[in-house]
């Protein structure tokens, strides 16, 4: 179907692993975006499919909120998970598409273990299964795709500890030397 270069080969990416920009005021770990993901992504050939900032988009880029309610708070009412939910149908309709027309979704990678939009907290059996404690997004993203039958492993990129985010990076490494 497609006569060029392109390797078929995709991954979801939350948007602040490409662009540290959108994260809340001081929790940046990078200047611009987290490298050592993207090195990888590169290596491999990999497309990316970038995820919007769930906390960006339903509260702004300050994070606007009541006072002494947190982010985790505010996405976890009836109003956030909606916000977070249509997001997620939004990535979740691009992921079937790009399916559908013969390519590879690889991966989900999420956010560090206390982002309260993208927190990833994988099941220890397998890690197509979210446990509690991740993220809003992440949970109605996971909601989306079990609803559809799509399969595709979820991963943290724990970039607060440079220990966790090198196994981040080397499991990412692994997953896509085998595709």
């Amino acid at each position: 179907m497609y006569h060029d270069k392109r390797s078929m080969k995709i991954v979801a990416v939350i948007n602040c692993v490409l662009n540290q920009n959108a994260r809340a005021p001081g929790a940046a770990v990078f200047p611009g975006m987290n490298a050592k993901v993207i090195e990888v992504l590169r290596k491999h050939d990999v497309g990316v499919l970038q995820m919007p900032c769930p906390e960006m988009t339903c509260l702004g880029l300050l994070r606007t909120r009541p006072e002494g309610t947190s982010i985790r708070d505010v996405l976890d009412t009836p109003e956030g998970r909606e916000c977070c939910r249509k997001l997620s149908i939004s990535v979740v309709d691009q992921i079937e598409e790009f399916l559908k027309n013969n390519f590879k979704v690889l991966a989900i990678l999420g956010g560090d273990v206390n982002s309260p939009g993208c927190a990833v907290h994988l099941s220890k059996e397998n890690n197509y299964e979210l446990e509690e404690g991740s993220g809003v997004f992440m949970e109605e993203l996971h909601r989306e795709i079990s609803k559809r039958n799509i399969k595709i492993p979820f991963r943290g990129i724990r970039d607060s500890d440079p220990e966790k985010l090198m196994e981040d990076v080397n499991w990412l490494n692994r997953l896509l030397s085998e595709s």
